[in-house]
Parts: C-alpha cells; structure tokens; sequence
C-alpha cells in the first residue's frame, strides 16, 4: 500500500517537472524569441507528444525464442541461452528492458537482461550463461518485459510465456572395481548364489580326482561303490548384477542424496563396461526395472536426473526381488533404516547376493551396519574421489 502510494507521489512528480519544463522553454521563446529558442520549444512539445502516442500502443506482439549451447548435459557445467525477441518491424518504443527469469533451482547465472533502445529491427538478441547446473530436467518458460517513455513517466510491463527444456544428468565416472565383488566370478561366469545352493545344481557324480573338495565327496554313494565319488556340478553362466537406487531420505542432506544419485550413475556406467547383463531399478511408488547397456546408458541417467527424495521406506517384501535371484545386488542409498534391513534379509532368502552401497557424507549408523553384517550383508563407503571402501 504504502509503495503504490509512492509511486503516485513519484509520478506526479514527474508530471510537475515536466509541465515546468514545457512552461519554462515556452517563456524562453515567447521572451527571446528567434529560430533557435522556438525550435527548443517545438523539439520538447513533440518529444511529449511521441511519449503519449507510444504510451496509447499495445505492446502485446513481441514473442521470444531461445537458443540453447546443449539439450544434455552433465552436473556442475555450464549452458549458454541466447534469446531472441521477434517484434514487429515498425512496433514503436523508447526502450525496453528484457529480463529472461531463471528459476534458482536450475544454477547460478548473471546477465540474463538486456536494455534495447527504438530501432526497426524485427529481432532483438543477448547471450547469457548459467553455471553450476544442478541435476534435474530443467525448464525456462518466462520473460519479463519492461516498456517505457524517455522521461520515465510511463512504464508497461508485461510476461511472455516460451519454454524451453533441457536435462541435466548426474556426474559420474567410471570406477576401478565394484564394491565387495568377487570380480572373478562374475567375470568368469559363476553365480552368487552357486556357492550357497549347491545341491540344487548337482549334474551328477564322478570318481575322487586329487584336488576336489571333501565337502563335495558323496558319501553315500561312495558307500555303494566303495570308492570315493564326488559331486558334479552343473556350470552357471553369469545372471548378471542389478544396480538398484533407493531415493528414502529422512534425516540425509541435500548434498548426501546428490551424491548417492552420483554414485548410483558411476555403478551403472561401471557395471556396463564389465558385465553385459546389467538390471538398473529405480524405486518411485514401487520399483520399475530396466535392462541398461552401453548403447542405452542415456535412458538409466534420465531417470536419475529426474528422481526426488522420498519419505517411503524400501519395502521388505516385494515380488521383484525374485526375479533377481542369482543376481548381485547394490543397493545405492543416502541413509541407512531398519526397513532396509528387512528388505536385504528378505532378498537373501532369495538368493539374491545384496552389497549396500553408500556415499561417503552418510550418517555413519553402526547399529543398522552390525544388523546387516549379522544377516550377511555388506555396507560399503564409496568415496568418489578414491577407490571403493
């Protein structure tokens, strides 16, 4: 109320001056008289005049286009917007100022306004960058549009609406090893859960070779032959590994859950480029899987782009983890909870094979740690910029 009402005062004030100055170049032709002095009075009059006239016009026809350096791209980068004003050839203004809104939540930028003055020109541009791209599938829809008159009495202002959209994905890199993985049998083609359901495998039996293990002697059939005989196991070829991402944030910063994102994307890229089996699952109202190789990296990265924190705990049960089964599991998370005890017990008895895996600002939760060592699990700290713990 009070700034409406200052801004009255401000105009009228600005109205005073001006009837002043017309007085003022009126009396000094009527009293000096002479080309130069009435020609001052005829310049200012008609200058007045041309600021009524723009100010009656609608200034509604001007549309904006942006011109973006990229579409994609990765975290703490920059982009560069270019925009263009289209107008009318012969649309008539003094100046106008045009300010192009970036939201904060997109990155820090500067120079994204300009100050144009009359010209014929059907196009208007300026360049702009913004730096420091957060994560995210960001959109610039509104520009701002500032109109107004030599003296500064009359000011339009109006919005135009023009979106353009573009990602940024989560930075990532490709890591020496994965976390807590006996590398040789995923890479040689031997099942996590080989080792745990053997009997389940068994192809048959063969005589004692030196070397073999005692505990895969069958004794019963050496009984009936009376000689040593030896359990034959069938040979599994890899099922591959699942990277898995739960977004449960409760008492995790920002920064934390920006990180376990990060680390999630650096699993991903990693597991591509050792295994061509590769399960990426997101979890958003229930978990959605999808297979993810080299050739469509770019799809698992958009959905991490897009995903958000969320206050729903990983559920203990759920159908999914059977299929799993075989498969080794790293479950990437911000903070650690007892429902995810639950939920790596439960894809143990699966026989999925889960490694909880966790960016290096977590909260250090020895308790929830011991809980999962005890049902078999391993937690690993992943410091992005060394090797995995």
């Amino acid at each position: 109320m009070i700034g409406q009402a200052l801004k009255l005062v401000g105009t009228a004030f600005k109205f005073l001056i001006l009837v002043v100055v017309v007085a003022g170049t009126y009396a000094y032709a009527m009293f000096q008289g002479g080309f130069v002095s009435w020609f001052l009075f005829y310049s200012v009059l008609t200058i007045i005049v041309l600021t009524l006239v723009v100010a009656m016009f609608t200034l509604r026809g001007f549309k904006v286009e942006r011109k973006l350096s990229a579409t994609t791209l990765p975290s703490g980068e920059s982009i560069e917007v270019e925009v263009i004003v289209h107008k009318k050839r012969y649309q008539p203004f003094f100046y106008v100022r045009v300010y192009d809104v970036v939201p904060r939540s997109i990155g820090t930028s500067s120079h994204q306004r300009a100050l144009f003055f009359f010209s014929f020109t059907n196009k208007l541009r300026f360049k702009y960058k913004i730096n420091q791209l957060r994560r995210g599938e960001h959109q610039l829809s509104t520009t701002q549009f500032s109109f107004g008159d030599l003296f500064g009495i009359f000011e339009k202002k109006y919005k135009v609406d023009s979106n353009s959209t573009f990602l940024v994905y989560p930075r990532f890199k490709l890591l020496d090893k994965l976390p807590g993985l006996l590398t040789s049998q995923i890479e040689e083609g031997i099942r996590p859960d080989q080792a745990i359901d053997e009997e389940r495998s068994l192809a048959g039996v063969r005589s004692y070779a030196p070397g073999d293990r005692l505990t895969s002697i069958n004794w019963k059939q050496s009984a009936r032959t009376a000689k040593l005989m030896t359990k034959e196991f069938e040979t599994f070829r890899n099922d591959g590994a699942v990277i898995l991402f739960d977004p449960y944030v409760n008492q995790a910063s920002s920064r934390t859950f920006e990180q376990s994102v990060e680390l999630a994307a650096s699993l991903i890229a990693t597991a591509v480029k050792r295994n061509p089996q590769v399960t990426f699952s997101i979890r958003t109202s229930s978990w959605q899987a999808y297979d993810v190789s080299n050739a469509n990296l770019a799809q698992a990265l958009r959905l991490l782009a897009k995903v958000q924190p969320d206050s729903a705990t990983i559920p203990s049960v759920h159908k999914m983890y059977r299929d799993w089964r075989g498969k080794t599991a790293y479950v990437v998370c911000s903070e650690l909870n007892a429902d995810l005890v639950g939920a790596m017990s439960m894809m143990k008895e699966q026989k999925v094979l889960p490694h909880v895996v966790l960016p290096d600002e977590v909260v250090d939760d020895q308790i929830i740690i011991q809980q999962l060592k005890q049902k078999g699990v391993q937690t690993h700290i992943l410091r992005m910029s060394g090797d995995l713990g």
